[in-house]
């Protein structure tokens, strides 16, 4: 497969959308329960002690939005896997992948979307089955005068031919008999 920089761009963060779409999947049809918040006090972590399934468990969460006072959180636990939890809220659950990918949006929105040194306007990329699963070929259009075939617009890859300087002042050349 073949793609451009435009096509490229919402390739690769369609899969960046679609990973995140599978990775979302579970925890949002997951189980929600209140969880206990258990010693030691962390500044910037808390101990969350829950049941699931009759099962006690107990895990280590970033504290984000949890108030210090506050003894219980609402959390959700995977059904198939219970000892993986999550806060219920936005920073606990979508913050943190939402972030990596607005960074990844904005990287590949510089490298792919403007002019740059890094990819050339005509790059084009290629998807392979196999390593290395992306090459890319790059052009470097020339825009000018091509002296060796005298077309302005055709000048392609060939590296352009030094201009002629006239001489302004040929003083210099010229001598006296004096």
């Amino acid at each position: 497969m073949q793609f451009g920089k435009l096509r490229m761009f919402f390739y690769f963060n369609g899969l960046i959308a679609a990973s995140l779409l599978l990775y979302f999947a579970p925890w949002l049809f997951s189980n929600v329960t209140t969880a206990k918040v258990i010693t030691p006090y962390g500044v910037t972590t808390i101990q969350l002690q829950y049941e699931a399934n009759g099962k006690q468990y107990s895990n280590e969460h970033m504290r984000n939005d949890i108030p210090f006072q506050q003894r219980t959180v609402r959390i959700r636990y995977l059904k198939f896997h219970p000892a993986s939890s999550k806060v219920d809220s936005f920073m606990g659950m979508w913050a943190e992948p939402l972030a990596w990918w607005s960074v990844l949006l904005l990287a590949s929105a510089m490298l792919l979307l403007t002019h740059n040194a890094v990819f050339s306007k005509g790059t084009i990329f290629h998807i392979h089955k196999r390593f290395p699963w992306i090459s890319m070929d790059e052009f470097y259009p020339y825009h000018g005068y091509d002296q060796a075939t005298g077309n302005k617009y055709e000048a392609g890859n060939r590296k352009p031919v030094s201009p002629v300087r006239p001489l302004l002042n040929q003083r210099h050349r010229l001598k006296r008999n004096s």
